[in-house]
């Protein structure tokens, strides 16, 4: 049989519209733990990387090391629209702060632990995922093999921080991240201007799905690839779903950093 494949923009407005139904019709509950944060600290880096990524997030890329841990940051503006389609990572475990809110995330209760098996109904089976609409200062905690992604819905760009923490499974990439920011990049496009953007090539759209198992993430090529409902009645399991320990140790971590700690590298 073959495979429907659904363009870019035809699915972003499919997630659109499955949005603006569910918020006509069910009260979306306001929070996932931590519910909020007042303010995420960030590397006192003095010049951050900045790409461009193929789902038309504008990223400006942090990466710190310190004794048994890695991850990447990434401050980033998603305008209207934006945000990447259904996908899994399975070498990091991730949250997002949104210091406006208004973003749309959506995520998946069950996993999809195999890379050679995604969440597609010829393989392990497509999914259910769950949206929240996101508050002021919200963040959400998303761990591996979960299916997941976000929209940003409004008419305006906002904010978002994302954090990638690697996991304990990720094979060894160059930057000990679990192999995120390498991603993008490999499929995004450097920004050399802020104020003047360059083009999101076709090449770097289908890069951004054809390369991304080599850093251990199944991305979607359309919307229902690997989902065949959406729902904004969360269960019990994601409204508890956190992991404080380990972002209280990233966050630690970057204030040892920015207070001179030299077992700390941040870039």
């Amino acid at each position: 049989m073959k495979t429907l494949r659904l363009s870019p923009l035809l699915s972003k407005l499919c997630l659109i519209l499955l949005i603006v139904l569910g918020t006509l019709t069910i009260a979306i509950p306001k929070a996932l733990a931590i519910s909020t944060l007042d303010n995420f600290p960030h590397p006192n880096i003095e010049k951050t990387e900045k790409i461009l990524g193929p789902a038309g997030e504008i990223f400006e890329f942090s990466t710190c090391n310190a004794d048994g841990i890695g991850f990447t940051i990434a401050e980033a503006q998603i305008p209207p629209g934006a945000g990447p389609l259904p996908h899994i990572h399975h070498y990091t475990n991730e949250w997002f702060w949104t210091p406006k809110g208004g973003l749309q995330l959506f995520q998946s209760v069950k996993e999809y632990p195999d890379l050679e098996n995604p969440a597609t109904d010829e393989q392990a089976g497509n999914t259910t995922v769950y949206t929240v609409n996101t508050e002021p200062n919200q963040i959400v905690y998303g761990p591996k093999y979960r299916v997941h992604g976000f929209a940003n819905t409004t008419t305006e760009t906002r904010p978002l921080t994302f954090i990638w923490l690697e996991d304990g499974i990720s094979p060894e990439y160059e930057l000990h991240d679990g192999g995120i920011r390498e991603y993008f990049q490999d499929v995004g496009i450097p920004i050399k201007d802020l104020k003047h953007l360059p083009a999101i090539t076709e090449e770097s759209k289908i890069e951004f799905v054809s390369h991304a198992p080599l850093y251990g993430i199944n991305q979607s090529y359309y919307f229902f690839e690997y989902v065949d409902g959406v729902s904004g009645k969360l269960p019990t399991s994601l409204t508890k779903l956190e992991n404080d320990q380990s972002l209280n140790r990233i966050i630690d971590t970057i204030n040892a950093y920015n207070q001179g700690d030299a077992t700390v590298k941040c870039f």
